[in-house]
């Protein structure tokens, strides 16, 4: 008889959509895509986003052999607010998904906005975790890297009022779930080319953005506004301590997190590996058999 992947439970595969209740009551729900006996592999969506964000790469994990497992981070989709949520706490809550789903020998990608909660986890989870990764990911804005341009609209907005921009997001929210057409063409308005390119051409990349703007959940407005105000702000881990290899990955064309951020993370990180992509904007699709390949036991 074939031996159990480590990450099946109790010989029963894990469902594709599945929920964990957290030791504090929350709901943390996730996605099981791809091969499901194939390399384990978190991907943590950006901000605003789900777990459906990631979907459109379910048939490429397939190909490559990777079971992906995309959760919804607090505040996102099935995913309850944490309202004492931090970059730390949302690591301690993929421990607590590691152990349900008794997972070792894992790795974490971080989209974006799921960046820094992906480094958190090479400081606070090595072992079960053996290597993380950022693409597109948020840098630290405190202390000051001279090297990081004005911040933001955004970011000025939660730094006045949290309570403000939480309205502006419920507004651009709104706009997704009802109008989700309009509402990409004006994301992609804002990308680079090669972006843009991507998210204007009909594809399962296309569709999951599309069916994530659809089903945003009741609290992602405050998930937002609260993942702004952690990124304005220093963070509670340090890089220094992120004890397992950490591929930053960037373009150097990115509109949406300039390439700078990739070089303050890689500056305060020892275990950093930096790879910038000429040219290439905020998702780098085409790099992903080389994110892979990083990620994967000696793979490095």
């Amino acid at each position: 008889m074939a031996a159990i992947p480590r990450w099946r439970v109790t010989a029963v595969t894990i469902p594709a959509v599945a929920e964990l209740t957290l030791p504090d009551g929350r709901r943390l729900g996730f996605d099981v895509l791809g091969d499901p006996d194939g390399f384990p592999l978190i991907v943590l969506h950006g901000t605003p986003g789900s777990a459906r964000q990631v979907a459109g790469l379910a048939e490429a994990a397939r190909e490559r052999g990777v079971a992906m497992i995309a959760p919804d981070r607090a505040g996102y989709g099935r995913s309850s607010f944490d309202r004492a949520g931090t970059i730390a706490s949302g690591a301690r809550d993929l421990g607590e998904l590691l152990g349900h789903l008794n997972l070792s020998g894992c790795a974490v990608v971080g989209l974006s906005g799921g960046g820094p909660t992906a480094l958190a986890c090479g400081a606070l989870l090595a072992g079960p975790v053996v290597a993380v990764a950022t693409v597109g990911g948020v840098g630290p804005l405190v202390p000051r890297d001279p090297r990081l341009p004005p911040d933001r609209l955004l970011i000025r907005a939660v730094g006045k009022s949290r309570v403000g921009a939480r309205a502006l997001f419920a507004a651009i929210v709104r706009t997704g779930r009802n109008r989700p057409e309009l509402a990409l063409r004006k994301i992609t308005g804002l990308m680079a080319e090669p972006d843009a390119r991507l998210l204007g051409a009909d594809g399962p990349v296309r569709t999951a953005f599309l069916d994530d703007l659809r089903h945003a959940s009741p609290t992602t407005a405050r998930a937002v506004a609260r993942d702004f105000w952690l990124f304005s702000r220093e963070w509670d881990i340090d890089l220094s301590h992120v004890s397992v290899p950490a591929d930053v990955w960037h373009g150097t064309a990115d509109r949406n997190v300039p390439v700078a951020h990739a070089r303050v993370i890689a500056d305060r990180c020892p275990a950093a590996r930096l790879h910038t992509v000429e040219g290439g904007g905020h998702l780098l699709i085409g790099q992903l058999d080389q994110i892979i390949a990083g990620l994967r036991p000696g793979g490095g």
